[in-house]
């Protein structure tokens, strides 16, 4: 789905990905560096433009750009399977060039989004047991594991959290100030 609105951060926007970036994306997505932890694309630029025009359709499922404050595409962020009914979402499909401050606020606006805009009540997210920066962030958020799962084809486990909106209510306060403290830096 297509969210008509930019996300102003401090260190970074997010916007709804448009056609006009599958060339950008496609890099990303390519990257072999940045895809460690991540489906890597086999594609090619017209097959991800053709992604992007059915991801920008697709019901309940938000792909963000993340941009620093020059405009430059510096990652991209998903938010997905929105189900209103039980108030939950996930997120996840993160790939980012920034610095960590800039990554730690894109996750922030995307939880932003999340709980403020569809207004969930838990977010639920992954990711592999060997990617230690992105789990020790999702601490951070206050995230709880809930459980473990092998996926085929993937040589370690995904590590599976949820946040609570409630929680990150509070440690959202500490997490803004980190990015005020830094945010001059980036």
């Amino acid at each position: 789905m297509v969210y008509d609105k930019v996300i102003e951060g401090l260190t970074v926007r997010l916007r709804s990905i448009q056609e006009a970036d599958a060339e950008v994306t496609y890099r990303m997505r390519t990257d072999p560096e940045k895809t460690k932890y991540l489906h890597r694309s086999s594609g090619t630029v017209e097959e991800q433009r053709n992604y992007i025009k059915r991801q920008m359709k697709l019901e309940g499922d938000y792909l963000f750009i993340v941009e620093d404050l020059k405009r430059n595409s510096i990652g991209m962020k998903g938010v997905y399977n929105y189900n209103p009914v039980a108030k939950t979402v996930e997120t996840g499909r993160f790939l980012s060039y920034g610095s960590q401050v800039q990554n730690i606020e894109a996750l922030k606006l995307s939880f932003d989004f999340a709980f403020d805009v569809l207004g969930v009540e838990k977010i639920v997210m992954g990711a592999l047991e060997n990617n230690t920066v992105m789990l020790g962030i999702q601490k951070r958020f206050g995230a709880e594991i809930i459980y473990r799962e092998t996926l085929e084809g993937i040589e370690y486990d995904n590590i599976c959290s949820v946040l609570i909106k409630d929680i990150y209510v509070n440690s959202k306060v500490k997490v803004e100030g980190l990015i005020k403290r830094f945010a001059d830096r980036v």
